[in-house]
């Protein structure tokens, strides 16, 4: 399977010199236009790869973990997916988690719920959210409690799951 795209550097070994001959700088020419080529045979135009074939990352790939912003005076949170796949907060007070902007039907998304030291605040759901037999879930309300909602998107709505309770 050839790598996606190919990272390797192609040397100037071959065009060093002035009287290197084209003959030997065509390897790192193939190569520099294989690279390109790989490139865009897996570009859509619009910033984004794609590919029907499958990757073998040989080091760890991650989304990183944002904070969200503090809730404003009626404890209402915001999450935009595109820049928080991955996001926390604290439960300073009873806090709503409002819909979410741009999230992507197939995404999976990850929120890290925690509570601060003095414990015992809810937390609700826009109708966005939906849970396991239709129950919306209670947050852990013991202090420093965390938390975890893993979220997939239809497009529409984020179906989760919550594991709590984490110490």
């Amino acid at each position: 399977m050839p790598n996606f795209p190919s990272l390797s550097q192609t040397t100037t070994s071959n065009v060093d010199a002035p009287n290197d001959l084209v003959a030997n700088a065509r390897p790192n020419l193939k190569d520099n236009i294989d690279n390109v080529n790989s490139i865009i045979s897996t570009y859509d135009g619009l910033n984004l790869v794609v590919t029907s074939q499958t990757q073998n990352f040989s080091k760890q790939q991650f989304f990183g973990l944002q904070t969200l912003t503090q809730p404003d005076s009626a404890g209402t949170f915001a999450w935009d997916l595109s820049s928080n796949q991955v996001a926390t907060f604290t439960l300073t007070g009873n806090s709503i988690l409002a819909a979410p902007t741009n999230q992507q039907a197939g995404a999976t998304y990850i929120l890290i719920v925690k509570q601060d030291g003095s414990g015992n605040h809810t937390l609700s759901f826009d109708s966005t959210y939906k849970f396991t037999f239709g129950a919306t879930p209670t947050v852990t309300p013991t202090a420093s409690a965390t938390d975890v909602f893993t979220f997939v998107s239809d497009g529409t709505s984020l179906l989760g799951v919550h594991l709590e309770a984490f110490a």
